[in-house]
């Protein structure tokens, strides 16, 4: 039982957003349930129909082989279900499964001192009735967790009946192949209106022309040396 203790106090611990996982421990848990109910079931047939007695060194010269067997399947099943349990909450409490005792009692004991086939099988059934209300118990405790998260959750808006819904605009965006066919539009210069259409465009003033100079070069004159005679 320790196991199933460990998933609860680790789910304990979970968000709200592995409320699916929560709900998947919960039916492992009533299957573990229904698993115990179906090996009282088995027990209690036996009682109503005890036959004849065995001897004191087993248990399945009272209760009979197809008892035992089918006691022995529901047991491996109750032991697989509670190892996908603590796999799916993750707890460290997988490593101890093989420590702790059967959930379901099974039909391959000794018997004590002076006990019978019928003592065995009253015991055996009122052990597992206890298994059965502690994983009812264990059941509810996750079904509270669930409910506290509903009430802290944020209610979703729904439209009022009668309440007329808002009209999508008509003008669509153009997209895919349509966008990349129209071409981009070239920005347009408002026209100017009232005062400001009459008042005549401003000209740039002309830059005056440059003046060619009238001088003409003065070409180089040569001095000649003139020789008395």
């Amino acid at each position: 039982m320790r196991s199933i203790e460990d998933v609860v106090v680790t789910i304990e611990r979970w968000d709200q957003e592995r409320s699916k996982d929560r709900e998947l421990v919960l039916s492992q848990l009533n299957a573990i349930s229904k698993n115990c109910e179906e090996a009282i079931e088995v027990w209690q047939r036996y009682l109503d129909n005890p036959g004849t007695g065995g001897n004191q060194w087993t248990a399945v010269s009272w209760v009979g082989p197809e008892r035992a067997k089918r006691l022995h399947e529901l047991n491996l099943r109750a032991g697989e279900l509670i190892h996908q349990l603590c796999t799916i909450a993750g707890s460290e409490a997988v490593r101890f499964l093989a420590y702790e005792d059967s959930m379901i009692e099974m039909a391959y004991r000794q018997l004590e001192q002076g006990e019978t086939g019928p003592d065995m099988a009253r015991s055996a059934v009122e052990r597992m009735n206890a298994h059965r209300a502690y994983l009812n118990s264990v059941a509810e405790r996750v079904k509270s967790i669930r409910l506290a998260e509903a009430k802290h959750a944020k209610p979703v808006s729904r439209p009022r009946p009668g309440a007329k819904k808002p009209q999508a605009s008509k003008a669509k965006k153009a997209t895919g192949a349509a966008a990349k066919k129209m071409p981009a539009r070239k920005p347009t210069r408002k026209k100017a209106t009232g005062a400001a259409a009459k008042m005549p465009a401003k000209k740039k003033a002309a830059k005056p022309a440059r003046k060619k100079s009238t001088r003409k070069s003065a070409k180089p004159v040569r001095r000649q040396n003139h020789r008395r005679k």
